[in-house]
């Protein structure tokens, strides 16, 4: 689906959307409903976490002047450390009693915090995890509201490659990332063999690297005609640079997480050509994301990225099902994490600002996702 076409459906969804809220469901009050909601709000990630804590935020308020009726998120930082996530959700299930759970970001925190999920029969959304198959290893109570890079990475080497006609690539892998580890070393590796291009080399480097000189050096050497990042977006932006420092003019193709809007801000000039995917743009032309990208941008300081967008939406998926259930805090806890989960199984094309919302048979959402190329400090869409 190109962005056009997501557009299109997001106009009328979202529409659809606002009239279901102030039309509201004959339930009674939802005030005392908690959601728990797990973010790297500092350490590891903190970036992320404290922009999806914006657009969590912008939930809440929509919410509340659309229906007059709240969530109660009880929020955590993990800082990103796979021993909180697991202490966080198991405190969130056992003392806080929420009747599920959003969150938590990164992939090896996932692995960790969903089979305590699946254990407590708590229903766990992620709104960013993309390392392929986490959400099907924990069925039925595990979901992805974020693609996973399998679901992307092929369908943007294709866009790439019509620009970019390459025979032959160097991979840079973070392989200390859990995501990006898996994307470098075995995502993106069988999609190139699908398209018949050589990996030269896959070169290692770790999250929280600093001096790249060394990996660029070697990628240098071996002349290879496009260069692929399988890295988050401090480290991709850093490497951009060092790449264009050294005098590289390879097209640079770069991992989900590099698609944030930081990436931007670390890379500079250097980054300008890198080619991301993204199931969200900041820049849709579609009014109603156009609108909801200005108001956050107008707080964060920052246009939205792919994360904060699907918090947001996340927000709005557990409001719909509480909402569509009859759902109350005063009801049975264990049969009220049952319809949720119920609910999130059957939902079909909520209208949402990444797009309509809903899970395959894996657990992992169905969105369209768009391929940018970075200019001018900005993510532009590629028109396939």
């Amino acid at each position: 689906m190109s962005w056009k076409q997501g557009a299109q459906v997001r106009a009328g969804g979202l529409a659809a959307m606002a009239a279901a809220l102030m039309l509201g469901y004959a339930a009674p009050a939802l005030a005392d409903v908690k959601i728990g909601v797990l973010m790297p709000l500092s350490g590891k990630g903190a970036s992320y976490g404290q922009h999806q804590d914006i657009a969590m935020k912008m939930a809440q308020e929509e919410l509340q002047k659309a229906s007059g009726g709240k969530i109660e998120l009880v929020v955590y930082d993990t800082r990103g450390e796979n021993a909180e996530a697991i202490n966080l959700t198991r405190k969130l299930i056992s003392n806080d009693k929420v009747a599920a759970i959003i969150g938590p970001f990164f992939s090896a925190e996932c692995e960790v915090a969903f089979p305590i999920a699946v254990q407590n029969k708590t229903p766990i959304v992620t709104a960013s995890s993309a390392k392929p198959g986490i959400a099907a290893k924990n069925r039925p109570w595990a979901f992805r509201n974020a693609l996973s890079s399998d679901q992307m990475n092929g369908f943007m080497l294709d866009v790439w490659l019509k620009h970019h006609p390459v025979k032959s690539v160097v991979i840079l892998t973070d392989v200390k990332d859990a995501f990006t580890k898996v994307d470098g070393t075995v995502v993106f590796p069988a999609e190139l063999k699908k398209r018949d291009v050589q990996v030269l080399d896959n070169i290692s480097f770790q999250t929280g690297d600093i001096d790249y000189s060394a990996q660029v050096t070697k990628a240098k050497s071996l002349n290879p005609d496009g260069i692929l990042i399988a890295g988050l977006y401090n480290e991709g932006g850093n490497i951009v640079r060092e790449i264009r420092k050294q005098g590289l003019k390879q097209p640079i193709v770069g991992a989900l997480g590099m698609s944030e809007t930081r990436f931007l801000d670390i890379a500079g000039p250097a980054g300008d050509g890198t080619t991301v995917v993204n199931p969200f743009w900041p820049d849709d032309p579609d009014p109603k994301v156009h609108a909801w990208a200005t108001e956050y941008q107008k707080r964060a300081k920052v246009a939205s990225g792919n994360t904060a967008a699907l918090m947001y939406d996340s927000v709005l998926l557990m409001k719909h099902c509480i909402d569509s259930k009859g759902i109350t805090g005063a009801g049975d806890l264990a049969g009220n994490r049952e319809q949720i989960k119920t609910c999130l199984t059957e939902v079909k094309d909520l209208p949402g600002i990444t797009g309509p919302l809903s899970f395959n048979a894996d657990g992992d959402a169905r969105l369209p996702p768009t391929v940018l190329i970075a200019k001018g400090g900005k993510w532009q869409a590629v028109k396939d």
